[in-house]
């Protein structure tokens, strides 16, 4: 298994900080996204970058990572930009996280895991957790939200890209206003009255180097949602599709959630 620390992203929806790209090994099958079916990682040019850290062409052992880890500068990181938690497949290596999380001293980190949440996994998460180091559980779509939010974990998910501000440039772009109003008509809450907030990057020029939400717990549990967008969204609005058809619908309470009145 092989980690590659960027001390300064060129990412432009990062901003310049510190991410990390771990072996593919570490991406769980239980994750829907995989295999052509909406992963960003799996894109050009991260996909590159991470086919040779997965080969053993770039980076280093969890060690060696772990000791770039602690010279961090106090301020916020991307862990797995491409990649998932330690230990392979599904399985959370405990161990490992928590010597990440040490390792961190309680710096600020965007975290999140596609790993399901089994009874071993979940103890880990929350020792992580109390180690200062924050995860969020991500969802692939809103009816796969209500079990990961009975944690008390942080949760973000995927939304279809009706949830993103339309135009590709600022010539076609959607108004701030009739974005917003649009939004109106759609589900941004689940069944029991948890919110959910989009990501600031969908409609403004935010990084996550000035927003920060990912970092911490959000008040109330409150979700974070990304919309599909770019060359991945057509594919992942195919596989919500076939979780639930009537997503867009504000009234619609099944799996969980309900529109935002």
């Amino acid at each position: 298994m092989n980690y590659y620390l960027t001390e300064v992203s060129s990412n432009k929806k990062t901003g310049p900080i510190p991410v990390s790209t771990i072996s593919k090994v570490t991406c769980p099958s239980a994750c829907s996204l995989k295999n052509g079916n909406g992963c960003y990682a799996e894109n050009f040019p991260l996909s590159g970058h991470w086919d040779k850290v997965t080969s053993g062409e770039r980076g280093t052992d969890f060690k060696g990572f772990l000791d770039k880890v602690k010279r961090l500068p106090n301020s916020v990181w991307r862990h797995a930009q491409a990649g998932d938690l330690p230990g392979e497949d599904n399985s959370i290596d405990a161990g490992q996280l928590i010597q990440l999380a040490d390792a961190n001293r309680h710096r600020p980190v965007i975290a999140f895991t596609h790993k399901p949440i089994t009874s071993e996994n979940l103890e880990a998460l929350r020792e992580a957790k109390e180690r200062g180091f924050h995860i969020n559980l991500s969802a692939s779509n809103m009816a796969d939200v209500e079990p990961l939010i009975q944690t008390g974990l942080s949760v973000v998910t995927v939304l279809p890209s009706e949830y993103a501000r339309r135009g590709k440039n600022e010539r076609d772009k959607e108004s701030l206003l009739d974005y917003r109003l649009r939004l109106r008509s759609l589900n941004l809450e689940t069944s029991d009255g948890t919110k959910v907030a989009l990501c600031p990057a969908t409609y403004l020029d935010v990084t996550c180097q000035k927003c920060k939400a990912c970092a911490k717990p959000r008040p109330k549990n409150t979700i974070i949602g990304f919309p599909a967008h770019g060359n991945r969204a057509k594919v992942i609005d195919k596989g919500i599709s076939s979780e639930n058809k009537d997503l867009p619908n504000k009234n619609n309470t099944r799996n969980g959630y309900r529109g935002s009145g």
